[in-house]
């Protein structure tokens, strides 16, 4: 059964109708082959459409719509592609989610386990809570002010921008709000971005532990695609192995057994571990 999630933006269509509700299927083998492949631009970031294909590829409804392509995947806010790419971890891997981290201290360097569960980072987006806004209002010495949270697409015109670092963000900036950037005041600007930074339209992804030896704090921010790409790439060798257990045994073309989710491989691997070892198959 595909997993539920209700996003805290949604896609917003034509007519101004909200689509929250999200139902996701796990990734077919080709799908982990290829993000296997591809984890570099992936884990980077440099590729947003990159990034919005393999969201789409698990999306199986979003509200309303039922083919959903990366083009709706990019009309989503930056917290709700989280939100995805979390649900999608917790759907292919599980739950629990444990981290190591580092000592920074240079006469220190101990390791140190930080233990995380996806369900816990998404409550916030689980229950029937309101809508977010699509625009906020700010008001500002510049007058009242509309504003609205980065969405996919955004991230892409940014990733395209040429120019220097304050010309970008100029640019960014213009997306978001029914003015003009450049002619803002630096108050004006400072309360624009207070309240984006303030909206709790990302997911809080900061996290903080004691080091167990000089007690340092360890902080660790988590970045859902760099986690989720990072994850299945470890799992290139096994994919590879289980492709030619199932080749072996059942005779399927590499094909069709990489067409297979994850969970429906390991059930079919399960049950050759059981007849040859002799065991009842039920």
């Amino acid at each position: 059964m595909p997993a539920e999630l209700l996003l805290r933006r949604g896609l917003v269509d034509d007519v101004g109708d909200r689509h929250r509700r999200v139902a996701l299927r796990p990734l077919a083998g080709r799908d982990e082959a290829r993000l296997a492949d591809r984890d570099d631009a992936l884990v980077a970031q440099s590729d947003e459409d990159a990034v919005h294909e393999v969201l789409a590829t698990c999306v199986e409804r979003l509200g309303g719509y039922r083919d959903v392509t990366p083009v709706h995947v990019a009309a989503l806010s930056r917290g709700d592609r989280q939100r995805l790419a979390l649900a999608l971890r917790a759907l292919m891997i599980g739950d629990q989610l444990v981290l190591t981290l580092r000592c920074p201290r240079p006469d220190c360097g101990e390791l140190a386990d930080l233990e995380l569960r996806v369900s816990a980072l998404l409550d916030e987006g689980s229950t029937d809570a309101p809508a977010e806004p699509e625009w906020w209002t700010v008001d500002t010495p510049a007058g009242k002010l509309r504003l609205r949270t980065p969405t996919g697409a955004d991230d892409e015109a940014l990733a395209a921008l040429a120019g220097s670092p304050a010309e970008r963000a100029a640019a960014f900036w213009n997306r978001l709000i029914d003015a003009d950037w450049a002619a803002l005041d630096t108050t004006s600007r400072q309360l624009l971005a207070r309240t984006l930074a303030g909206s709790g339209s990302l997911p809080d992804l900061t996290f903080a532990s004691p080091c167990p030896a000089c007690r340092a704090l360890l902080e660790l921010e988590l970045n859902p695609f760099d986690l989720l790409v990072r994850e299945l790439a470890l799992g290139t060798d096994r994919l590879l192995a289980e492709v030619h257990c199932l080749a072996f045994h059942y005779g399927w073309s590499e094909d069709a057994i990489l067409g297979l989710p994850r969970a429906r491989r390991w059930r079919y691997l399960e049950l050759l571990r059981q007849q040859l070892d002799g065991r009842p198959l039920v």
